[in-house]
């Protein structure tokens, strides 16, 4: 029996922005390029691949509801079962890792940037190419914001004058990092976090228990896409929320004369994280699978001080932390709420510096000593 791939009817939390697409598909002013835009795990992926398979539907499905005509894929015509088979010839899934398969790509290794290469033999040389099986065809770019400058500017001419069969969806985590020139030629499809409820019962039919549940839905922020990542990763026989749970008890009992040994460990744990993140990631570049597991330890660390922060304001409930109460409690009896409402934002701009291959260690000791009340590093990665 063929598992059918989601269908448009199936997301959930994204009524608006499938609204806005279902509304300009029934007045024939469907866009020939979107950005789809909202932090990853939000379903972007998701609805792009099932609005391509819609799309591409022979005998798509109409029904009409409150809020005007809603399409869909049929999941049983030819060109639905290409889809789900991952064979069909008018969808083309765009990522950069696409990189080891262009002309001059063997061997290299895999990149942190949108290679310039990749949007041309995979998109531009292709677009002349009409409909194989359907009516449009369907490009879509994952990691739109990793798009640099060069290859934006050859992305435009694309967006400027695409054949009207054509569809392109540009999926953006920074629209901030993509030139006002393409913003100009695109739609812009807006998505917003994922219900908190929703994302502890996908959670829980994943297996995942109620307190590791309850504090990933937390944790993060309305990603379904990241907490389902998180929650089923295991580092040598260990959850990531067993090491979460460590991290909270260590900076509970954190003092200064520990700072050394907790930074230490805490670029341990960064390092075990991503040592499970990459068995799964296929040829996704090692410093990018790196920095993931670096910024994952420094969130654990900022909602750890957030939860302090919002006892010492005498607000107990909602705590992402709430399967670790003492522990924050602990934490928060050694600050006050101007030095944790300063790591906070501290642990955001060290997020930023791991991007910019600040040393690890650098920015945990920083982190550690900014804690404990010393400022140190906070306003410069040099």
């Amino acid at each position: 029996m063929t598992t059918q791939l989601a269908s448009l009817q199936s997301i959930f939390c994204q009524e608006k922005a499938i609204g806005q697409l279902q509304h300009a598909f029934a007045a024939g002013k469907m866009a020939h390029a979107y950005i789809f835009a909202g932090a990853d795990g939000v379903g972007r992926a998701a609805t792009a691949k099932a609005w391509a398979k819609m799309l591409l539907c022979r005998n798509r499905v109409h029904k009409q509801t409150p809020a005007g005509s809603f399409y869909d894929s049929c999941g049983v015509c030819p060109s639905c079962l290409l889809f789900e088979g991952e064979g069909h010839p008018d969808y083309v899934s765009i990522y950069k890792e696409l990189l080891s398969f262009t002309r001059e790509g063997k061997n290299r290794k895999p990149p942190l940037d949108m290679p310039i290469d990749v949007i041309r033999e995979f998109l531009i040389e292709k677009l002349a190419s009409k409909p194989q099986e359907s009516e449009y065809v369907v490009y879509v770019m994952h990691e739109a914001e990793k798009l640099n400058i060069p290859g934006q500017n050859a992305l435009l001419k694309t967006l400027e004058e695409p054949p009207s069969f054509c569809v392109i969806i540009l999926l953006c985590s920074k629209t901030e990092s993509l030139l006002p020139t393409i913003h100009s030629r695109c739609q812009i499809v807006r998505f917003g976090a994922v219900d908190r409820d929703h994302i502890m019962a996908a959670l829980k039919q994943h297996g995942i228990t109620p307190a590791a549940a309850g504090y990933w839905a937390g944790f993060s922020d309305g990603s379904l896409g990241q907490a389902l990542t998180w929650a089923q990763l295991e580092c040598d026989g260990k959850s990531v929320y067993d090491i979460k749970r460590d991290l909270v008890l260590r900076l509970g009992e954190f003092q200064l004369a520990n700072t050394l040994e907790l930074s230490e460990w805490l670029s341990q744990a960064a390092k075990a994280v991503s040592g499970a993140l990459g068995k799964t990631a296929g040829q996704v570049s090692s410093t990018d699978i790196n920095r993931r597991g670096q910024k994952l330890i420094i969130q654990m660390m900022q909602w750890a001080v957030y939860d302090a922060m919002r006892l010492l304001l005498g607000l107990s409930e909602g705590l992402v932390n709430n399967d670790q109460v003492d522990a924050v409690r602990s934490l928060a009896g050694r600050l006050d709420y101007d030095r944790a409402a300063k790591v906070v934002l501290q642990c955001q701009q060290k997020i930023q510096w791991i991007d910019s291959s600040v040393n690890e260690k650098l920015i945990f000791e920083g982190l550690l000593l900014n804690l404990a009340g010393l400022d140190i590093l906070s306003t410069s990665a040099s």
